[in-house]
């Protein structure tokens, strides 16, 4: 069965980029360690959490649209996934997507920052340890900068 390419969009358009409940849950909790961040820069591959004078960016990757989708959906591999029609293209775009996830994290690394990634799907099982290690790499990197 084939959808119509103006249903697809319409769903498409009706996905979240900001604001999802796995990264409203992880601020929630960074939050309420007393972290203090911001979640709107202009930073290069717009990071979703951005602690400033520690430079620490995090992304909350969903797992689907970043390359994770396979572990989640309990397939052996990536390619596995995409059995299915249409697969030359979401494997193409979801591979153009790990490609510049790569490219983003070496830039902001390469500008000072450390990168934080975190899978949506690992906030949702367990957002305390993801915050911790949110927490762990901003309080490091202050302790560095406080010396």
């Amino acid at each position: 069965m084939t959808r119509d390419p103006q249903v697809t969009s319409r769903i498409m358009s009706a996905v979240r980029h900001t604001g999802t409940r796995p990264e409203m849950a992880l601020r929630r909790e960074l939050h309420k360690r007393g972290l203090r961040f911001r979640v709107s820069t202009n930073l290069v591959g717009k990071p979703d959490i951005v602690f400033g004078p520690a430079r620490v960016a995090c992304f909350v990757d969903g797992d689907r649209w970043h390359g994770n989708g396979w572990r989640t959906r309990g397939y052996k591999s990536f390619e596995d996934e995409f059995r299915h029609a249409n697969s030359d293209f979401w494997m193409k775009k979801i591979s153009r997507n790990m490609q510049r996830d790569a490219q983003v994290t070496q830039a902001l690394t390469d500008a000072g920052w450390q990168v934080i990634r975190v899978w949506a799907s690992d906030v949702e099982r367990d957002v305390v340890s993801a915050a911790d290690r949110v927490e762990f790499a901003v309080r490091s990197r202050r302790e560095g900068t406080d010396r």
